[in-house]
């Protein structure tokens, strides 16, 4: 039987309350917005590591290339740091032939103060014949010398004695050089580098107390010093503090910019942190001290307190008063705003400030503060640039800096340059020219004269003077370097030389001056003829030397050869080629006032070649000799030719063209030729005294006849020139190839005395007779 299903109800859906779906859903929908945020939390989570970490990298990155470029820049050339120029320093020496005006011009010059009694350096007592002086240290090119006391002993125009402080003789003493350039680069910036024991403990403490009272406690950023000028420039609505410490102010000085930006501060903020790691405290306060900015000359900026306390003061550093002290620590807030040239007031107010500053931290004592409250302020007048004082000079000094140092980044790290400057004949000089040209222009109806002088050191061969125009202070063409002027008579000295290196040649041997004419290898004819357009016969050649004599000097010359006068212009030092033609021998022969000096200055070192030079020596910031410049005497005639022919010379200023010098110094040996060149256009004069040579030159620029000679023109400017000098007369040693002898001059051979007229000359020995016979 089949079995009967029952058939099954189908279940009904389950109906759930709406309430109970609602809770359901809300927790899904809970739970998948947590997931969300947790994602979005780990997400983020992701980014900020990465971020940070890549922030840690770059910040490492930066921190690295910051200590790089700070370790580089501070441990090397900090600044480009200008060359300095020192004129020679003033020797002394027993027997020395120097005044006591001198030597005081020279202290007055370096900034010395006289006083009764010497109680610190850059002090000097003076008495009827002797000078005590607190010399100041200085480092030579030979070494550093320490500061101490000599006193000076004269007589009359000689130097008798030097002593030191206890009595004792010295041997030789010198002053420190003065400084007359500091030659700029292009960082527009100036300063004096000085180490930081160079600096007055005073300063230091009170620049400190001023502006970084716990600089030997931070590390370089003081929050606490943040926070107060926070607080004080919110109370005054307005900046009035800065939080800055010193080496956070060195920061920005040396490596940013002066902009005004958060990222400024960040970055000033990290070099100060980098610094003071880096660098010890002395090492930091020693840089800010030569790096702070306190004011401007001319186009320069005057940076660190060394070359504030001269640019302000005229002295150094460590000799400044208290008062002095603080007006440079005031400034430091404000170099222009308190700029005392120009703000007085506002200056003396802050300065004020810190000396009550100095008193309340024990620095001074309340009597030194009132000394010092009570001062004026007293500033230095603004002195030209001294990149203009000199222009003629410093234009030398510069062509031979280019030779000696060629390295642009060795000038700009603070090279010292020794030079053979003299500045009381650059004075002389320039005084000499500003009076002269205009007495000349008056006296001979002209205008428009120009100048070229120089001076010469005879025993180094070193330039001490140069005057390139007629105006001294303009930085342009150089007349003593590159004008090149026919020479006149200037060439005789030479014709006559040669001729006396001849041994059948005397100063007694007769030369004729008679009308001439050369015939040159074109059929061209030249008929030489004397400044007066007179003839005298024969004549002794050591009056047609001093008397300058065209004819007889032509007659002379082509005896000899012109290609032996030649060499001999060679061995004097003129350089170059020389055409070989006759009228060579009347100066037809271009030179520069230099070329001349040198060629004079053989003849005045007893035909000694000396190559002439500006510079003595060199050496880096830090003393490193980089060049020294050594005399290498290179005799070049015999002592016989030398000694009759500077002979000549002094006679042309005893009763020669040059007499007039006679009449200004009748005591004083002094020898010299001059030059005058064809139609007036050129006035020349050299000379020289036992230690210089000196030529000068006076013409026109456009090159039109000036209707001076060389005994009218060039000469008056040398005469001015030695006035105010102390000249030494010409003291030549007579050599043993040399005798007297008393010569008559119509026959031009030895005489006893009272045959015809007679004159008494130097003569070679191998040519003199002891007896000799009266020849009419």
């Amino acid at each position: 039987m089949a079995e009967k299903k029952t058939p099954q109800k189908k279940k009904a859906p389950s109906k759930r309350s709406p309430a109970k779906r609602t809770v359901k859903s809300s927790k899904a929908s809970a739970k998948a917005k947590t997931s969300t945020k947790v994602s979005i939390l780990r997400h983020c989570w992701s980014i900020f590591w990465k971020l940070s970490f890549a922030s840690i990298i770059a910040m490492a990155i930066y921190l690295i290339y910051l200590d790089a470029k700070i370790t580089r820049q501070f441990e090397g050339n900090k600044w480009q740091l200008p060359a300095q120029v020192y004129a020679r320093a003033m020797d002394f020496y027993p027997g020395q032939f120097l005044s006591q005006q001198e030597v005081t011009w020279e202290l007055d010059r370096l900034n010395y103060s006289q006083v009764n009694k010497l109680s610190h350096t850059g002090q000097y007592v003076k008495s009827t014949n002797s000078i005590q002086i607190y010399r100041r240290d200085f480092e030579f090119y030979d070494g550093l010398e320490d500061a101490y006391i000599i006193e000076l002993r004269f007589s009359g125009d000689k130097l008798a004695a030097i002593k030191d402080k206890f009595g004792r003789r010295l041997n030789s003493a010198r002053l420190e050089p003065v400084q007359i350039a500091r030659i700029g680069n292009d960082s527009k910036q100036d300063r004096e580098f000085v180490p930081l024991d160079k600096f007055p403990a005073m300063l230091k403490d009170t620049l400190l107390v001023v502006e970084d009272r716990n600089f030997y406690q931070h590390h370089g950023v003081s929050v606490w010093s943040i926070m107060r000028a926070l607080y004080s420039n919110i109370k005054a609505g307005r900046t009035v503090q800065g939080g800055s410490t010193l080496t956070q102010q060195l920061a920005k000085n040396i490596y940013l910019t002066r902009e005004r930006s958060l990222v400024r501060k960040f970055n000033e903020a990290l070099i100060a942190l980098i610094l003071d790691y880096r660098y010890s405290k002395d090492e930091i306060l020693e840089a800010y001290l030569n790096e702070v900015y306190l004011g401007q000359s001319y186009n320069q900026g005057v940076h660190g307190m060394g070359l504030a306390a001269e640019f302000y003061f005229s002295k150094p550093v460590d000799e400044l008063e208290y008062d002095q002290i603080a007006l440079l620590v005031a400034m430091v807030k404000g170099p222009s705003y308190y700029n005392p040239r120009r703000y007085s007031e506002r200056a003396m107010e802050r300065r004020d400030l810190v000396l009550k500053l100095m008193v309340d931290n024990k620095l001074i004592d309340t009597r030194e503060y009132r000394a010092a409250l009570s001062r004026p302020i007293a500033i230095a007048a603004m002195k030209d640039s001294l990149q203009k004082s000199y222009p003629g000079y410093l234009e030398l000094v510069n062509r031979e800096l280019k030779q000696l140092l060629p390295d642009q980044t060795v000038l700009d790290a603070g090279v010292r340059v020794f030079t053979y400057f003299d500045l009381q004949k650059q004075t002389a000089m320039e005084k000499s020219v500003a009076v002269s040209l205009p007495y000349l222009e008056r006296r001979s109806d002209t205008d428009k004269l120009q100048v070229a002088m120089i001076s010469v050191n005879v025993e180094k061969g070193g330039v001490s003077a140069l005057v390139a125009g007629r105006d001294v202070r303009y930085f342009g063409f150089n007349r003593v370097l590159d004008t090149k002027r026919n020479i006149g008579s200037l060439v005789k000295p030479a014709v006559y030389l040669t001729a006396l290196e001849n041994e059948q040649y005397s100063l007694a041997t007769l030369l004729d001056d008679s009308p001439l004419q050369v015939t040159n290898e074109q059929g061209n004819i030249w008929q030489p003829t004397n400044f007066d357009h007179q003839f005298r016969g024969l004549l002794p050649l050591y009056k047609a030397f001093s008397q300058s004599i065209n004819v007889a000097a032509v007659n002379l010359g082509l005896d000899v050869g012109v290609h032996n006068v030649v060499d001999t212009l060679h061995r004097l030092g003129v350089k170059g080629h020389i055409s070989q033609y006759p009228s060579l021998l009347l100066g037809a022969l271009e030179m520069s006032s230099f070329e001349v000096a040198q060629l004079y200055t053989t003849l005045a070192a007893n035909g000694e070649y000396r190559q002439l030079t500006a510079i003595s020596a060199l050496t880096d910031s830090v003393g490193k000799v980089l060049y020294q410049h050594q005399v290498q005497p290179s005799p070049r005639f015999d002592d016989a030719a030398m000694y009759m022919t500077k002979y000549a010379m002094k006679r042309v200023t005893k009763d020669g063209t040059a007499k007039r010098l006679n009449a200004h110094f009748p005591s004083i040996q002094l020898a010299g030729k001059t030059g005058t060149s064809n139609d007036l256009r050129d006035s020349w004069f050299a000379g020289f005294d036992q230690n210089t040579v000196t030529v000068s030159w006076v013409g026109r620029d456009d090159n039109k006849s000036t209707g001076l000679t060389g005994s009218v023109g060039a000469l008056e400017t040398y005469i001015r020139y030695l006035k105010p000098l102390n000249p030494q007369a010409i003291a030549d040693t007579r050599p043993a190839s040399i005798r007297w002898a008393f010569i008559n001059e119509q026959t031009g051979l030895q005489a006893p005395p009272g045959c015809g007229k007679i004159v008494q000359l130097p003569i070679r020995a191998s040519n003199f007779q002891p007896r000799p016979s009266c020849t009419q």
